[in-house]
């Protein structure tokens, strides 16, 4: 289904993503002689704007569904609208953009793409919302419901960037803006769909399917976890339930995590112990304190907080491993590095305000690491971004010095900002694992029926679900690194690395002395009340 153009049409300017071209369409210009399609015969050269125009001829063929072979789902049924969506440059972008960002540096096999992903995730929103409007007829699910349901699951992902969530970092650190606000990911999907769609003439393919612009701004609402609008986007407060299918803002139990945790899992070889199968069967939706809303049977809170365990070990054994968050660091300070570039003609784009013209964002890949290192030399700040890209491809990576956690010191932020001021170049990396999307117990809003009173419905507390449950839901470390590369420390690197472990060593003995001193306190206070 791929139409990006074939690899042996030659480009006259690289397609860099901080030095993007401002052209309309396309955000390179193509020589008319490099896109000679026979070699040595002029007649048949096509420019790169005649080739997507022969690419947008051919996308007006009707589409029909599709039977896809999955690696997760099996055998996995797409409504023919969304072919047609999926045979689209802005789609394909996708599969060039790795679904775990780096950590495929640290596990090879975790190299899947965001891509299978949507796939998967457009395959588990039909079967979600399909289960509900079999269930329960008075729901009145239309299908125009379904189709854009699984059509926010197929897109929601079309607005990341480069090595995911790396980009969102690094946009926050440039200072830059997209639009004006912050860059958020799930925004930005909602820019691309709106692009894909006017590029691509979808339009007239979603009306021939009953769908029109208010069932376009429903799976943009789909996508972000919005309200239900009848004035905006065509949906009445009865159907809140559908919001939290792709995006659950509430309690975080929604097909996009399913996919991405069974996919993650299956790549990093990581067993998964919950069951989607049966949140899915077991699901309702149900008005509960004046909102429409999933709910769960009484006997698969277990299973859900399984499914956020296996959130939590994710992060704790793959997204913030320590290699990991030291790579991400080196690449967003490598693309911090090369967005410094100034192209010589001002005519070209930063890496950071690509965002703020889609037609060159479709073109922003994890291929960008690549692109800064083709690039010809001629700036310090491209020299020392090819630098720390090489050192990664090496493994020649920053140094690792230390750890400590809340509990190791009396103040953290202190310990922080004292370790960057007295020692140059050292840092402390954050791994903040949180057992549930949000702070504190995950399913706190989760609401549940009871077989035989599903007129009633309950929360739990984790007491009530098991006694052998977490009391505590968020775990915070930082990893303290030095920016000298491992295989070039001199002695007075050494010696640095050296007084930050003593340093550490010494902070958290403190910690420990001022606890001794509480505890006999408090003994001590114990003890006098007991004499009295």
């Amino acid at each position: 289904m791929s139409i990006l153009p074939s690899a042996n049409v030659h480009l006259k300017h690289k397609i860099s993503l901080f030095d993007l071209k401002r052209r309309h369409g396309s955000p390179f210009k193509a020589s008319q002689e490099s896109l000679n399609m026979s070699a040595g015969s002029k007649s048949s050269a096509l420019t790169a704007d005649q080739f997507y125009q022969d690419i947008s001829h051919r996308n007006h063929v009707v589409r029909r569904e599709k039977i896809i072979k999955d690696a997760i789902h099996g055998h996995i049924k797409l409504p023919a609208l969304c072919v047609r969506i999926i045979d689209t440059p802005q789609f394909q972008r996708l599969r060039f953009l790795k679904q775990l960002g780096t950590t495929s540096f640290v596990y090879p096999a975790a190299s899947h793409n965001r891509f299978e992903h949507c796939l998967g995730t457009c395959y588990l929103a039909g079967k979600m919302v399909n289960a509900l409007r079999s269930r329960q007829e008075e729901l009145e699910i239309t299908k125009a419901d379904v189709l854009c349901v699984q059509i926010a699951g197929l897109c929601h992902d079309l607005g990341h960037g480069a090595f995911s969530h790396v980009f969102e970092t690094f946009m926050k650190e440039s200072g830059k803006k997209e639009s004006g606000k912050r860059f958020k990911h799930e925004e930005m999907s909602c820019k691309m769909f709106d692009h894909l769609l006017s590029e691509n003439n979808i339009m007239q393919d979603f009306r021939r399917a009953g769908l029109d612009e208010k069932d376009v701004r429903f799976i943009k609402d789909l996508i972000v976890g919005a309200k239900p609008s009848v004035e905006e986007n065509g949906r009445t407060a009865a159907k809140a339930f559908l919001f939290e299918i792709v995006n659950n803002k509430r309690t975080g139990a929604d097909v996009d995590k399913w996919d991405y945790f069974l996919r993650d899992c299956h790549g990093l070889g990581i067993n998964v112990t919950f069951e989607y199968e049966r949140l899915v069967h077991f699901s309702r939706a149900a008005e509960v304190e004046g909102e429409w809303q999933i709910v769960f049977k009484e006997s698969e809170a277990e299973n859900l907080y399984e499914m956020n365990h296996a959130r939590m070990m994710l992060h704790k054994k793959a997204y913030q491993h320590r290699v990991v968050k030291i790579i991400d660091r080196m690449l967003v300070d490598a693309l911090l590095e090369a967005d410094k570039y100034e192209d010589r003609n001002g005519q070209s784009f930063k890496l950071s305000e690509v965002c703020n013209d889609l037609a060159a964002y479709t073109y922003l890949t994890d291929d960008v690491m690549y692109q800064i290192l083709r690039m010809p030399s001629g700036s310090p700040h491209l020299e020392k971004a090819k630098l720390i890209l090489q050192n990664i491809l090496t493994r020649n990576l920053y140094s690792y010095v230390g750890e400590f956690t809340e509990a190791d010191v009396i103040d953290v932020e202190k310990t922080k900002q004292t370790l960057m001021n007295t020692f140059p170049g050292a840092e402390c990396l954050e791994k903040r694992v949180k057992f549930g999307s949000e702070n504190g117990n995950p399913l706190a809003k989760q609401h549940f029926y009871r077989r035989g009173n599903r007129g009633g419905f309950i929360t739990l507390r984790p007491e009530q679900v098991s006694r052998m449950l977490p009391r505590e839901f968020e775990d915070v470390k930082f990893y303290v690194i030095t920016k000298d590369y491992r295989a070039e420390q001199d002695t007075s690197t050494k010696i640095k690395k050296e007084q930050i472990a003593e340093f550490l060593e010494k902070e958290k003995m403190e910690k420990k002395e001022k606890m001794e001193k509480e505890e006999k306190w408090k003994s001590k206070k114990k003890w006098k009340s007991k004499k009295e």
